[in-house]
């Protein structure tokens, strides 16, 4: 655990057990400072399950613990990536669309499947956990129980944003992480929650209502019924009657893949800061209780970007999966300097494009990856440990940098793919810690 000056940190804000401090010249990480020092459990807690949260498929969306700080008057400081603002302030200028809703949903979702499956909950899932990225892309954060057996926060804050038996007993379970999940959506497509205090209300009320009231469905003519039904289920006072996070991925991603039987007008998918679509969680199908088919449909005049049509980009890449340690790659491409180009048998030939990878930069738990292409293109993101599984995509959009976790002292290779609709161009892959990438 390393020492920092008090006077070296510039406070940002507090929250309801921990204050938010930017370190000076620091625009890329925080640290949240607790009221008192970890004790050896709780500090063996949450590296525990940092640790477990750091494996999971979609790590991606998790904002993870760096390091660990000692202030001199003994509170200990959890260092970690800073995110510019939270649903709360986004949601702050109106409801979101509801493509963007289904999306962010689809993306919390996955986290706390993936993180069911293994035994872990996040415990307390509410606005203020879910944040947005410099980049626009979401991320959860807070997650664990540790941290809140030791530092308990006041519920009466969060009521109307958690489960009635939380309220009731304290319990923390998978079934209340999915009440959590449901209010934050209601919040993110109807703009409040789903028991907004009343004129003259106290904060008891608002928890009497919690506990014995449904929350109000959600309709309207963009509104798909199956979302609404989700909702209302996720919402249910009673813990056996709501979903498992697992259910909630497939619901979602149905409905993103399929458009529950709408057309494309009638489905105007916007993008959430044009880089949460590009941040889904593409490998949720072990999940799933069902095969989800994945069919590319089109849409008429998009605004900014495609959601939907995010699937088609992900099969035209998907033909060119790399496998990059010292094995043959399913197509075979010219190099031209650190930039290969695969053109599919059906499609026309088209000019080289040039797709660099610049030399990733190792910062122990994470990794941050920039890449540039003489023309616009979207891109997939290919991430491969070495001794692993194989390569792990993250769907990456328009964008050129991305940060991706990783377990220290693991090897890694990186690989940046890039289509214009007719073509696949790829980088060549690049290594750290002394990984051995196929080029």
């Amino acid at each position: 655990m390393a020492s920092i000056p008090y006077d070296a940190l510039m406070h940002r804000t507090s929250g309801p057990v921990a204050e938010i401090f930017l370190l000076p010249g620091e625009r890329t990480r925080v640290v949240k400072v607790y009221p008192q020092a970890l004790d050896r459990r709780t500090f063996n807690g949450v590296e525990v399950e940092q640790a477990r949260l750091a494996g999971l498929r979609a790590a991606g969306s998790v904002v993870l613990v760096e390091g660990y700080d000692e202030l001199p008057d003994g509170r200990t400081g959890l260092r970690m990536e800073f995110c510019p603002q939270g649903l709360p302030e986004l949601v702050a200028g109106g409801p979101l669309p509801i493509g963007d809703v289904l999306v962010l949903g689809q993306i919390l979702a996955s986290v706390l499947a993936q993180a069911h499956e293994i035994g872990l909950v996040h415990g307390g899932l509410t606005p203020a956990n879910v944040l947005e990225r410099a980049s626009g892309q979401p991320a959860l954060s807070d997650f664990g129980v540790s941290l809140r057996l030791r530092f308990p926060r006041d519920l009466m804050a969060d009521a109307a944003y958690t489960a009635p038996e939380v309220l009731r007993d304290g319990e923390l379970s998978e079934q209340a992480d999915v009440y959590g999940l449901g209010a934050v959506l209601y919040l993110a497509l109807v703009g409040h929650s789903p028991f907004p205090a009343r004129t003259g209300e106290t904060p008891d009320d608002v928890v009497l209502r919690v506990l014995r009231e449904a929350a109000p469905a959600v309709s309207g003519r963009d509104v798909p019924a199956a979302f609404s039904e989700l909702l209302g289920r996720m919402l249910a006072k009673e813990p056996t009657e709501r979903p498992e996070a697992v259910e909630v991925v497939a619901v979602l991603e149905a409905l993103l893949l399929q458009g529950d039987g709408a057309t494309a007008d009638e489905f105007d998918f916007d993008d959430f800061r044009d880089e949460l679509a590009a941040a889904r969680v593409a490998e949720v199908a072990p999940l799933l209780p069902t095969p989800v088919v994945k069919t590319p449909r089109t849409r008429k005049a998009p605004s900014k970007g495609l959601v939907i049509g995010a699937a088609a980009v992900v099969a035209l890449l998907a033909v060119a999966v790399p496998v990059m340690f010292g094995r043959e790659k399913q197509q075979s491409e010219p190099q031209q300097n650190n930039t290969s180009t695969s053109t599919p048998s059906a499609a026309p030939s088209t000019p080289a494009v040039e797709l660099n990878l610049l030399p990733p930069k190792d910062n122990g738990t994470s990794v941050s990856l920039q890449w540039m292409s003489s023309k616009p293109l979207t891109y997939a993101v290919y991430v491969a440990e070495q001794g692993g599984k194989g390569a792990q995509t993250s769907y990456k959009g328009s964008g050129t940098s991305l940060t991706v976790n990783v377990v220290p002292g693991l090897k890694y290779c990186f690989e940046v793919q890039g289509t214009d609709g007719h073509a696949i161009y790829m980088s060549k892959p690049l290594p750290i810690r002394g990984a051995t990438c196929d080029s």
